[in-house]
């Protein structure tokens, strides 16, 4: 049993300013698109899985085999707590020390090490160089995760968003020390909603899991013409993989389709059999088991099936 897929805000505290940034070890072969670090251009490219399954070990995949039920937790906005106020730490420069910058690039080193060993790919997350994001389609961006006030200023006026969903656990923010609060309380000043619907980090079933809400989240926006930032950690799993189901579900794209989308605009590496699976759980019997279906089983689907996703993933949002 997963925890509630929405959490209201919670406090951290931190004595640093984090800087954060994914970036890939791919090439820079790859036609320029809109992919921004603090306001710069620059090029990358991926290429999507050959045969739409990547090799993964055994307990990854023993995660994805089988149907899963539908999260039916509502996602509440962020609140601001009674009494706290923002730290004012900035993401692009502060009074972080040598010592704090030696802690954080520890930290991405270990980060990245967990992703390489838990998802197979070459992409790696530099947490001091700053937020990274893509624009994905008119109305949704993917990105890394914003540090603090000034991330959320910058996203407004260059970026015209006007929804932040965070995927991220607690744990997660914790882990980078970011200035969740003042992330948020730049949300309510400026007049931006800000939302979360965590997923675990790396685990592909929890991911699954939770797809439909992350969708329900960005279809309610998107769909109202509100550009809606999506985030996770490093921007290379939890939040591309909302996107291309997104992308797959509302706007009449195969799984192909809608990966290659993605992955060629924003270098990363998402769990391709995670949102086939959430796309089984949405159209299909809850009797079936993925495993037993043909590989290209649920990489698309009928005009029926994609209808009938699109209703359960509507009645999920509630904002």
């Amino acid at each position: 049993m997963f925890p509630s897929p929405c959490i209201a805000l919670s406090r951290t505290t931190s004595g640093f300013t984090a800087n954060l940034t994914a970036l890939s070890k791919a090439g820079p072969s790859a036609p320029s698109h809109r992919t921004r670090r603090h306001g710069l251009q620059i090029s990358a490219s991926a290429a999507p899985p050959a045969s739409g399954v990547r090799a993964e070990s055994s307990t990854v995949v023993a995660a994805l085999e089988g149907s899963l039920s539908l999260s039916q937790s509502p996602c509440f906005e962020s609140r601001l707590g009674v009494g706290e106020t923002a730290t004012g730490m900035l993401s692009d420069g502060g009074d972080t020390s040598d010592s704090d910058n030696a802690g954080i690039l520890i930290s991405s080193s270990e980060y990245n090490m967990r992703m390489k060993r838990a998802m197979a790919n070459p992409y790696e997350y530099h947490h001091h160089l700053g937020m990274y994001y893509t624009r994905i389609a008119q109305h949704l961006l993917v990105g890394s995760q914003p540090q603090g006030p000034d991330d959320i200023v910058r996203l407004q006026r260059e970026e015209a968003v006007a929804v932040v969903l965070n995927l991220q656990q607690d744990h997660d923010i914790a882990y980078w020390g970011v200035d969740i609060h003042g992330v948020t309380s730049q949300c309510h000043q400026l007049g931006l909603r800000h939302y979360r619907r965590p997923a675990v980090d790396f685990d592909p079933h929890s991911l699954r899991h939770q797809l439909p809400g992350m969708v329900a989240v960005i279809e309610r926006h998107v769909s109202g013409g509100r550009t809606v930032l999506v985030h996770c950690t490093a921007g290379l799993g939890r939040a591309p993989a909302a996107a291309i189901a997104f992308l797959f579900w509302f706007r009449d794209m195969d799984l192909r389709t809608a990966y290659e989308m993605v992955t060629t605009k924003r270098p990363c590496g998402p769990r391709w059999e995670a949102i086939r699976g959430a796309t089984c759980d949405l159209a299909g019997s809850h009797q079936q088991r993925l495993e037993q279906l043909p590989s290209h089983a649920f990489s698309d689907v009928s005009k029926d099936e994609r209808r009938a996703i699109q209703e359960r993933v509507r009645r999920l949002y509630c904002g």
